[in-house]
């Protein structure tokens, strides 16, 4: 089989992937030079091993607060601790065993979409915070943060790592920090909370959760083929900064993404409740801690929204799948979709051939 027609075969079983997930989902991560690498690797793994055994230690290990930059992430060990490791790669094994021939890189985006798709589900915020956005929108940070966990350590899985070494514990805070420790983009994202240990009942929007798991996703795959590349030597400075630069550059791509889908979630609510305005909606969204760019954007669009096609057109297909799944929840909560809900739905659907 040609390599061509080997791309269409894994885009049309991917494309297929994707359909019964948003459906499924919506009803419920030489020589001397290389030796010297190998080494390096090593008190990596004692670096990586410390972190996970003892969480108070997070301060002092170098690499961990390298990568962390502006986050606090001695929380995250919690997270962590409350997955269910057999379970993780009980999962890894039977995706491998559907997908034989795809490679651990393909693997990992599949399990990217699906916890995407999935945590706008899971956690939906029962909290205080007022307004129909949060009923909609608001996802509960702590059960995010679990999944998300659980996926760096499926992805740890797909690259032949025991989940059950210490050393992954710290990986997980690691990665955590080399998708989002930059700084820069938190409030664009709508993830300044993070910079903090968060506090009890903290919420993110839908979005933000997506960009959270889709950096994290792709920051785990390059944080493990770089471990595993007996020529990348993880205690170089260069190296770290080569990661740290791609994931910003991925995320900086992902809060375009993100203020996208958060316009389109906001005509979607519109349909559900056509008795709101855009004015009436956007201090709602400003209390689920959504995106500085996603309020700025439809702080500009009050007056003049965008037509859906027009945005549809800028979107990526990762969050399009995400975006027609919390657009079918959004549906469903009244028990039955409106002309003007499944418009909005059906266009999304045709377009990404979801």
């Amino acid at each position: 089989m040609s390599d061509q027609s080997a791309s269409k075969q894994n885009n049309k079983s991917l494309n297929k992937f994707d359909i019964s997930l948003v459906q499924s989902l919506a009803q419920q991560v030489s020589g001397a030079g290389q030796a010297a690498a190998s080494q390096a690797r090593k008190l990596f793994e004692v670096s990586t091993h410390f972190t996970g055994q003892v969480a108070n230690s997070l301060g002092n290990n170098w690499f961990i607060r390298k990568l962390a930059g502006v986050l606090n992430l001695s929380w995250l060990v919690g997270a962590s601790d409350n997955v269910n490791l057999d379970k993780a790669a009980e999962s890894v094994k039977k995706l491998k065993q559907t997908y034989p021939n795809e490679t651990p890189q393909q693997l990992a985006h599949r399990i990217m979409v699906e916890k995407a798709t999935k945590a706008g589900g899971i956690g939906l915020a029962t909290s205080v915070i007022p307004g129909v956005a949060a009923a909609l929108l608001a996802i509960d940070l702590a059960a995010t943060t679990e999944l998300q966990s659980e996926m760096v350590y499926q992805i740890a899985a797909l690259y032949g790592l025991d989940l059950k070494d210490p050393a992954r514990k710290g990986e997980v805070v690691a990665i955590f920090g080399l998708a989002l420790g930059g700084g820069r983009l938190l409030k664009a994202a709508g993830l300044s909370l993070l910079r903090n240990v968060p506090f009890a009942g903290a919420v993110i929007g839908a979005s933000s959760n997506a960009t959270m798991i889709y950096s994290l996703g792709y920051a785990a795959c390059r944080f493990y083929e770089a471990k595993l590349d007996d020529a990348t030597d993880l205690n170089s400075e260069a190296t770290i900064d080569k990661l740290k630069l791609e994931s910003e550059e991925y995320l900086e791509k992902a809060v375009s993404q993100q203020a996208i889908m958060d316009r389109i979630l906001v005509h979607m609510i519109l349909s559900s409740h056509p008795n709101k305005t855009w004015e009436e909606i956007l201090p709602e969204l400003k209390a689920i801690n959504l995106g500085s760019q996603s309020l700025e954007e439809i702080g500009k669009s009050i007056h003049s929204p965008q037509p859906i096609e027009e945005l549809l057109n800028k979107l990526d297909r990762d969050y399009a799948i995400t975006l027609l799944a919390q657009c079918q929840r959004i549906a469903q909560i009244n028990g039955n979709i409106s002309p003007e809900e499944q418009k909005i739905i059906g266009a999304i659907q045709s377009k990404f051939q979801l």
